[in-house]
C-alpha cells in the first residue's frame, strides 16, 4: 500500500465508524464513513487515496489531492506558524511545508513544491523543486507546443517547468510579453541542451488570441492604442507592443474597428 499515493483495494468489512480496505498483501486501511457511498458493497475494488490523518494514523478518502508523491505542485498557504506554512492540497489535512523563514509568505500565497514523505510517512512539501525536474530527453517533441509554468526569475531569464517535468527558461531579450508567475502557460522548445534543460519561446498566439476572445464575448471594449501599458497587461497578458500589432491586425482583417477611442467587434465575422 503507498502511502501518499492513489491506491486500489477491496472492502473487506464495514464497521459502524467506516470501511476497511485491504490490498494484495492483506494490509488494511479505514475509510472513513462519511467518505463511504451508499453502493459500496462487500469486496467491491475503489480507487482511494492513502495518507495519514491529523492523529498521524494511515487513512484512506475518496477526496481527490491537488498533487500526490513525487508530483510538483502548486498551492496556496492557509496558516502560517513558526517552523512553516501549511498548504491547502484538497484533503482535509492540509499539507506542511517547513521552512526556515516563514514570515517572508502571506497566507494566500501560493507556492511552487516538490510531494514527498517525511520519515513518519507524512506527506510533506518541500521549496526547491529544481532538483527533481528531470531532463529532458525527447527530441521528437522539439518545436511542439507544451504547457508550463513560470516560477522563478533568473539573470538570464524566466525559469519554467514544463510539461510538469522539466526545466525550461524564457530569455529576458527574447521575451515580448509579460509573464505571469505560478499560472499555466504554454511554450515551444527551441533548444534541448546536452544537460537536458531546455531554451523556450512563449506562445504569443495564445496571447494574441486573447483580445480577438474578449471581442467575441463583449462585442465592444474600452481600449485603444494610447491605452496604458499597465492596464493592457492586467487584461490581456501582453505587452503594449504586441496588444498594437494585433490590434492592426484585426482592423486590416475586417475583424474590428476602432472608433471614439474605442474597439468594435464587426457583425460580419465569427
Amino acid at each position: 500500500m503507498k502511502i501518499g499515493c492513489f491506491n486500489t483495494l477491496k472492502i473487506t468489512s464495514f464497521t459502524s465508524f467506516g470501511a476497511y480496505l485491504s490490498d494484495e498483501d492483506q494490509n488494511k486501511v479505514l475509510l472513513p464513513k462519511k467518505f463511504l457511498q451508499e453502493n459500496f458493497k462487500l469486496n467491491d475494488i475503489v480507487k482511494v487515496f492513502v495518507y495519514t490523518d491529523s492523529e498521524d494514523r494511515i487513512v484512506a478518502t475518496t477526496q481527490i489531492p491537488l498533487a500526490q508523491h513525487n508530483e510538483i505542485a502548486f498551492l496556496h498557504i492557509k496558516n502560517i506558524d513558526d517552523f512553516g506554512c501549511f498548504l491547502d492540497i484538497g484533503l482535509d489535512k492540509d499539507i506542511f511545508m517547513p521552512t526556515k523563514n516563514p514570515n517572508r509568505f502571506k497566507i494566500g500565497d501560493k507556492v511552487c513544491v516538490f510531494i514527498t514523505l517525511d520519515k513518519q510517512n507524512r506527506m510533506i512539501a518541500k521549496l526547491g523543486i529544481k532538483e527533481h525536474l528531470k531532463p529532458f530527453k525527447n527530441h521528437k517533441k522539439r518545436y511542439m507546443k507544451l504547457p508550463a509554468i513560470a516560477f522563478e526569475k533568473t539573470p538570464l531569464g524566466i525559469g519554467c517547468i514544463v510539461d510538469k517535468n522539466y526545466y525550461g527558461i524564457l530569455y529576458h531579450n527574447e521575451l515580448k510579453a509579460p509573464v505571469n508567475f505560478l499560472e499555466s502557460i504554454h511554450v515551444y522548445i527551441q533548444k534541448i541542451r546536452k544537460d537536458g534543460k531546455l531554451d523556450l519561446k512563449l506562445d504569443y498566439q495564445e496571447q494574441k488570441n486573447a483580445l480577438k476572445i474578449a471581442l467575441q464575448h463583449q462585442k465592444i471594449l474600452d481600449f485603444n492604442y494610447d491605452t496604458p501599458t499597465e492596464i493592457i497587461q492586467q487584461h490581456f497578458k501582453m505587452s503594449k507592443k504586441l496588444f498594437k500589432k494585433t490590434l492592426t491586425e484585426l482592423i486590416e482583417q475586417k475583424y474590428a474597428k476602432l472608433e471614439n477611442n474605442k474597439i468594435y467587434k464587426l457583425d460580419n465575422r465569427n
